[in-house]
């Protein structure tokens, strides 16, 4: 009989991610139950939030969850030299299992990474971010790849309309999210200095925009070496100069995403002006955007909560998804879109062309530009239908919350 009898999840706010986290951690939970396990939720803003995880942690056949957060927790105290901190799963010599889903290079994982517990199991859905997690923590050990799957609770049949049905033609989900500095105010800042870091700039920008199956932080790595001769190594914990360089990577990566969503746009623009485009950027891009500014068929409506989100994919007959830089995941927009009977569809990169048949499950966008779908785009076509159908079968059976709580199960039966 295992020892695992409970697992407790920590419950983030979910203002900062558009009340998804909540949600996801509920139906989690709700997914434990269903495998005999005790589940308690602890909400991180409850005032005795720490006093709840300090007992719960000490139970030895309790497995605490952390999600995408808290593994860093951690407990400060003054010693003669100064204050001093200790991460609280440590202190406890007890494992957190947590969630890897996001660029540990990534500036506001630094912080995360840096603390974290080494009791710490991350549970990612790709071994990329493991290659970057230990570049900022090399006291990290404890991988494990589990299943993805969907962030959202799919719809019963009954509330799948027809594609015919709906009243949008194209949802495009993402943002348009400016860093500060920019990676333009970065690569005058180094040019200034002569500093061999506006050719990693330069390089890594080019390639991203060429090698799709590439990981960014790879590409990054060399051409630091490649320009200034060493291997990169950063320093825990990190100084100023490491996190001069690291922002550069951080804001980047930021810019790489945002030039492909805007090439996407463009293509957009040039589509049958009959289309009805919702796009989740703020209403002030379009104002500020030259080709977009006569687009009366385009709707930006900047951020929405889970709740809208899921009536905009029950309204919409297409969505677009632009990658992320994860060479190796298939975004939650795909698998999400596809549960909510959408047509998807998504430039290219290896990984998701082999999880997904193109024509069969998925439509593929040449490069970043929509122009050669426009005829399926305008037809009450039967092909996308078809498409959107399989797509939700496929996610349903193989994407499902229940099949990330056996993985996780699974490695904290080992673990526990």
């Amino acid at each position: 009989m295992s020892k695992l009898q409970r697992v407790v999840t920590l419950v983030p706010r979910g203002d900062l991610n558009h009340n998804l986290l909540p949600a996801f951690m509920n139906e989690l939970g709700e997914a434990f139950n269903a495998r005999g396990l005790d589940h308690v939720a602890i909400d991180s803003n409850a005032a005795d939030f720490v006093s709840q995880v300090m007992r719960h942690a000490a139970d030895p056949h309790t497995a605490i969850y952390a999600g995408h957060r808290f593994y860093d927790l951690g407990l400060v105290y003054a010693e003669a030299g100064g204050d001093r901190r200790e991460n609280l799963f440590e202190l406890l010599q007890r494992p957190v299992f947590a969630r890897l889903a996001d660029h540990p290079f990534s500036k506001f994982m630094w912080s995360r990474i840096g603390a974290a517990s080494r009791t710490t199991h991350f549970l990612t859905p790709t071994m990329e971010f493991q290659a970057e997690a230990q570049c900022l923590n090399p006291a990290l050990r404890n991988f494990h790849e589990v299943r993805p799957s969907l962030t959202v609770k799919p719809p019963p049949e009954e509330q799948v309309l027809s594609l015919a049905d709906r009243p949008i033609d194209i949802f495009m989900p993402c943002s348009f999210n400016v860093t500060v500095p920019s990676i333009e105010d970065l690569a005058a800042y180094h040019e200034k200095r002569r500093n061999p870091m506006l050719q990693v700039i330069k390089e890594v920008l080019e390639i991203a925009m060429q090698e799709v199956d590439r990981p960014i932080f790879d590409a990054f790595r060399a051409a630091m070496e490649r320009h200034y001769g060493e291997p990169f190594r950063v320093g825990l914990p990190l100084s100023r100069a490491d996190k001069e360089v690291l922002v550069v990577a951080s804001c980047m990566d930021i810019k790489i995403r945002t030039d492909r969503r805007f090439q996407v746009l463009k293509s957009l623009a040039k589509l049958d002006p009959a289309l009805r485009i919702v796009v989740t950027a703020a209403p002030e891009l379009q104002k500020n955007t030259d080709f977009l500014r006569d687009c009366a068929n385009l709707e930006f409506i900047g951020r929405v909560d889970a709740a809208r989100a899921r009536s905009l994919y029950l309204d919409s007959r297409f969505a677009v998804n632009v990658n992320p830089t994860y060479v190796s995941l298939v975004s939650e927009r795909v698998r999400n879109a596809m549960a909510f009977g959408c047509c998807v569809i998504s430039d290219r990169n290896s990984h998701i062309a082999e999880v997904f048949a193109e024509g069969e499950e998925i439509l593929f966008m040449q490069g970043w530009d929509l122009g050669g779908l426009n005829d399926i785009l305008c037809a009450d076509s039967a092909e996308a239908q078809a498409i959107a159908s399989r797509g939700r079968q496929r996610v349903l059976s193989d994407f499902s919350v229940a099949q990330l709580a056996d993985d996780i199960i699974a490695v904290m039966e080992k673990v526990v």
